[in-house]
C-alpha cells in the first residue's frame, strides 16, 4: 500500500537519483523566482534539527519507491502558517499530488496550523485540485519581469532617493496602517498580518543551510498636505537569480507621483549587483504598478492565483 510520510536522507537521495523524471512545480514566488531550483538542498533544510523547524517535506513512497513529495514552509514570524512552496511528483500526477496535499492538510490541522497558503499560476491545471481540497481565492497577483536587466538597464548616475529613506523597526505600526488603508478587506482577513511582520528582516547569509538573500527596504512619508504616516514603501530582495520589487503605497495622486522615484531608484541599486531577471508582483487592487513597470522595459509573465485554505481559528 503506498504510504506518506516525513522524508528520510535514504528517500532524499532516491528523489535526487529520479530527478529527471520528476514534475516539480515550483509555488511560491518571489522566492522560487530569486533563489536557485535546488531539491536537496531544500530537502536537506527540512532535515536541519533545527526548533521550531521552518520547513517540513513529505514524500509519497509505493512499493519502496518515492513517488513525489511536497514541501511547505512556515511563513515569516507566524509559525502557524503553512505555505506550500514545492510539489513534485512522477508520471502519476493526479493521485499522488492529491494525496500528498491531503497529507499536508492533515498533518498541519494537527499542528495547529490555522491557514495554509498557496500561489498557483491561473492557467496551471493543478488549480483544480487545489479548489476540491477547499483552497479559496483571495486576491490575484500579476508576475511581471525585465528578464534581461543589467547595468545598461537602469540610469548609469545614482537617482534622487528623496523623499525615501531606509526603513526601521519603528516603522512598523505605519506600515500596517498603510497595509491596511490599501489592501481590500477579504485580503486582510485572509493574510491577518499584524506590525511584527512589518518589521525589518535581518536574514541570515553565510551559514551553509542560508537562502542566500538580502534586502533593502524603504518608505516614504505621507505625501499629502497636513497628514502624518508614511505614503509608501518599496523593498528589493535580491537572491542568487534575480530580484524581487514589492512596492505598496496610497491612491492618492500626492504619493502615486513618488512611486517612479521609488521604482528607478531600487533598480539603479538592484544594477550595482550586476545582470540579473528583476521580477514584480502587481495585485489586482494595485494595477496602476503595472504601467510604471511596463514603462521601465517589463513584461507580465503570468497571472497568480492567491489561495487560502482556513484549517482552525485560535
Amino acid at each position: 500500500m503506498p504510504k506518506i510520510r516525513p522524508a528520510t536522507p535514504l528517500d532524499l537521495l532516491g528523489l535526487w537519483a529520479n530527478r529527471r523524471r520528476q514534475r516539480v512545480f515550483r509555488l511560491n514566488p518571489p522566492y522560487t523566482l530569486v533563489q536557485p531550483e535546488s531539491m536537496l538542498l531544500d530537502m536537506l533544510k527540512a532535515q536541519a534539527p533545527i526548533k521550531p523547524q521552518a520547513s517540513f517535506v513529505y514524500v509519497y513512497i509505493d512499493n519502496g519507491i518515492a513517488q513525489g513529495y511536497v514541501e511547505v514552509r512556515s511563513k515569516w514570524r507566524k509559525r502557524d502558517e503553512w505555505t506550500i512552496t514545492t510539489l513534485s511528483s512522477t508520471d502519476r500526477a493526479d493521485d499522488v499530488l492529491e494525496a500528498l496535499l491531503e497529507e499536508v492538510c492533515r498533518t498541519a490541522g494537527e499542528a495547529g496550523v490555522t491557514r495554509l497558503f498557496v500561489k498557483i499560476p491561473r492557467d496551471e491545471p493543478q488549480l483544480a485540485l487545489f479548489r476540491t481540497l477547499g483552497f479559496t481565492h483571495y486576491t490575484s497577483e500579476g508576475i511581471w519581469g525585465n528578464l534581461y536587466f543589467g547595468t545598461s538597464s537602469a540610469q548609469a548616475d545614482k537617482p534622487p532617493s528623496k523623499p525615501l529613506r531606509r526603513q526601521t523597526n519603528g516603522d512598523s505600526w505605519d506600515l500596517m496602517q498603510l497595509y491596511s488603508a490599501v489592501t481590500p478587506p477579504a485580503v486582510q482577513r485572509a493574510e491577518v498580518l499584524t506590525s511584527r511582520q512589518w518589521q525589518v528582516s535581518h536574514m541570515p547569509r553565510n551559514w551553509p543551510l542560508s537562502d542566500g538573500l538580502t534586502e533593502a527596504s524603504y518608505v516614504w512619508p505621507d505625501a499629502r498636505e497636513k497628514m502624518t504616516g508614511l505614503g509608501g514603501y518599496i523593498r528589493l530582495l535580491t537572491g542568487a537569480r534575480g530580484h524581487w520589487i514589492t512596492l505598496l503605497f496610497r491612491s492618492d495622486s500626492a504619493n502615486r507621483a513618488v512611486c517612479p522615484t521609488a521604482l528607478d531608484y531600487v533598480l539603479w541599486k538592484a544594477a550595482r549587483a550586476g545582470n540579473k531577471p528583476v521580477y514584480s508582483g502587481v495585485r489586482e487592487y494595485q494595477a496602476e504598478i503595472a504601467g510604471l513597470l511596463e514603462e521601465r522595459g517589463f513584461h507580465c509573465l503570468s497571472e497568480q492565483a492567491l489561495l487560502v485554505k482556513y484549517l482552525a481559528e485560535p
